[in-house]
């Protein structure tokens, strides 16, 4: 995202005045030198960012946080380690979801059974690739499908491996992906504070520039506060309280993306990066291989909801960030034509 950044600041300055092509040319030249973000702090925001989603999940024993965040830090440098050895991001993706699926059976063998879906499922989120999913809705409400159906192949195909990951890693101790899951009772500070943790780590996962870290950190935990109100005060259900936070996390980025020149889908994506259904759709895929093998009532009853609590969830957290960029871009138009 560094260097998106670099070529929209470079495309904006040949927008609003003649630039010579030597230099948009050396603009661009300098763009494609920018580093991604050093294994060290990408290695340590998987860690922190899993660790922050398991609060945000429910996790209140220490061990489980810690087992987590070694899980999720071992897995994102094993992906930088294999990604200096191939280009395949499939493979990096199976080999860190591999790491979540066995942190799920060590925790099932130090007596944790009760935290075994939680300590494989956290690592695996940040594999989750959110920003293919939620674009690529956002593409379909406008009418792109030929982008919309590539963003979200592709985002479905990493799902199915990161679900493959969890469910070979789990095999070994005999531990099922559960289907299904009590509802959390999180504090709100805890809620709150988690999300803007988790918020600070992804942008280093998109090598955003750093100086940009505080807006989806700050909008990030403002959205999540609202989230939590809108399913403990209002008793919305999942997509609603998606949808309501997105609304607002949406409004305030537009805007500030626009005149800043940050790339919106990261900064978005970081502020809402704890809403996105990703749990609901290991378990759809966990269930689906059940009904292959046991045919069972119940299972395709959890099969059924947890698919629509995803589809419904992405769709409203796709509407939320989607209506005011719309907005935007028909003022802008309206202020072109005036």
């Amino acid at each position: 995202m560094r260097r998106v950044a670099a070529v929209m600041r470079a495309v904006d300055e040949a927008e609003h005045g003649p630039l010579d092509r030597a230099e948009v040319e050396r603009a661009l030249d300098a763009a494609e030198t920018l580093p991604p973000s050093s294994t060290p702090a990408f290695t340590a925001a998987c860690g922190a960012g899993a660790a922050a989603l398991s609060l945000v999940f429910g996790a209140t024993d220490v061990r489980v946080i810690a087992l987590i965040a070694v899980a999720a830090a071992l897995g994102g440098l094993l992906r930088r380690l294999l990604a200096r050895l191939t280009a395949d991001a499939l493979l990096q993706t199976f080999v860190a979801a591999l790491i979540a699926g066995a942190a799920g059976t060590v925790a099932g063998a130090i007596g944790l059974d009760a935290a075994v879906g939680l300590v494989a499922v956290c690592p695996a989120m940040v594999l989750v690739p959110g920003p293919q999913i939620l674009i690529g809705a956002m593409d379909l409400l406008a009418a792109r499908m030929s982008l919309a159906l590539a963003r979200l192949g592709y985002a479905l195909l990493v799902l199915a491996v990161i679900a493959a990951g969890l469910m070979v890693g789990l095999w070994p101790g005999g531990q099922p992906l559960p289907l299904t899951s009590p509802p959390a009772d999180v504090p709100f500070l805890v809620d709150v504070l988690a999300a803007g943790v988790a918020a600070a780590c992804y942008p280093v996962f998109f090598s955003m520039p750093y100086r940009l870290l505080g807006w989806p950190i700050a909008v990030g935990m403002a959205a999540h506060a609202l989230h939590w109100w809108a399913i403990t005060s209002w008793h919305a259900s999942l997509p609603v309280a998606a949808l309501l936070a997105c609304l607002l996390a949406g409004t305030v980025l537009t805007p500030l993306a626009y005149v800043k020149h940050m790339p919106f889908a990261a900064v978005g994506f970081a502020a809402v990066v704890a809403m996105v259904p990703g749990m609901y759709v290991f378990r759809v895929v966990a269930g689906v291989v059940d009904l292959a093998g046991r045919p069972d009532q119940q299972v395709l009853l959890d099969v059924v909801s947890n698919g629509a609590t995803a589809g419904l969830t992405v769709i409203g957290m796709a509407v939320g960030l989607a209506v005011p960029s719309r907005v935007r871009d028909w003022v802008l138009a309206r202020g072109d034509r005036v």
